[in-house]
């Protein structure tokens, strides 16, 4: 009772304990239209709404990256598709370009061989064109 300060209420001063209890202070019965709970819905709207679109924007970025890796899939797909195919086609080059080598050797050769042939046939020609000049 010592710390007992007069405490002015509606123009009465009253003798109150410095502490309060929460009876004193809540009234026991509140009626729902005498709460101002705007100020909450606000608070909660404002973070809902970031959360929301926090969320949506998540969603956004998770179908465009999906998007995007179909599509560098697709391009990677591709991509291997012409390396098989030019590489198949750089072998068929060289299996030409082999078989052309090959021919062309194989002609100089023949070539040789008739010019050998011709040279000899020749010789012979000359040898009995000079048998015959001679009486």
């Amino acid at each position: 009772m010592n710390d007992m300060q007069e405490v002015p209420i509606s123009g009465i001063l009253v003798k109150t304990p410095l502490s309060l209890t929460a009876r004193s202070v809540i009234p026991s019965v509140v009626h729902p239209r005498e709460l101002d709970l705007t100020w909450l819905n606000k608070i909660n709207f404002k973070s809902a709404s970031t959360e929301l679109k926090l969320m949506q924007r998540n969603t956004l970025l998770e179908r465009e990256n999906k998007q995007l890796r179909k599509e560098l899939l697709e391009q990677k797909l591709l991509l291997l598709e012409y390396k098989t195919s030019t590489e198949a086609k750089l072998e068929e080059a060289r299996v030409r370009e082999d078989n052309l080598i090959r021919s062309n050797e194989d002609f100089k050769r023949e070539m040789k061989q008739q010019a050998e042939e011709t040279n000899r046939l020749m010789k012979q020609m000359m040898e009995m064109f000079q048998k015959q000049a001679q009486p």
